[in-house]
């Protein structure tokens, strides 16, 4: 009699070398576990947090970036899963390909460089964040100069006696 995992019955098989039913949670079909929101989530979740307590990169715990944020820890996370699994087999099975089939060095090799075009877009490595930090700068240096045009404008104007709405 065969019954599910969940029940009182117990299981006995139906002939001799059959396995028992599988488990809730069971973690028979996981690879690599980068397919698998219960391996990734929690390593993508750890990754996030730890970024945003980072002073250096505190621009990065404003609201719009946390979807971005998110994306490069799911990335990372998957690259971890990934290199874990193939540093556990041979050489040769890690490069092994077939037709409709992607070899695990190739597998790695695109989320490596799916994670590294996300370090670069939130200034993760040193020559975006040093383009970033240029970008910002500029940036900064634009909005004071458009604020003193403003307040020289306002104060040129109250000399005059003008209003001036902003």
């Amino acid at each position: 009699m065969m019954t599910g995992p969940d029940t009182a019955t117990s299981w006995e098989p139906a002939f001799e070398g059959q396995r028992p039913p599988f488990t809730r949670g069971n973690e028979m079909a996981v690879k690599h576990g980068a397919k698998s929101p219960r391996k990734v989530d929690p390593i993508a979740d750890a990754l996030a947090s730890e970024l945003l307590l980072d002073e250096a990169v505190a621009y990065l715990r404003a609201p719009r970036y946390a979807a971005a944020v998110q994306a490069w820890a799911q990335a990372e996370a998957k690259c971890a899963l990934i290199s874990n699994w193939v540093d556990g087999m041979p050489i040769e099975a890690a490069a092994a390909s077939t037709q409709g089939q992607t070899s695990p060095l190739e597998l790695l090799r695109k989320w490596e460089t799916t994670a590294q075009n996300h370090r670069s877009r939130l200034g993760l490595d040193p020559m975006s964040a040093a383009r970033l930090g240029k970008d910002v700068a500029q940036g900064r240096q634009a909005d004071a100069a458009t604020e003193l045009t403003k307040m020289r404008a306002q104060l040129e104007a109250s000399v005059h006696g003008e209003v001036v709405s902003e």
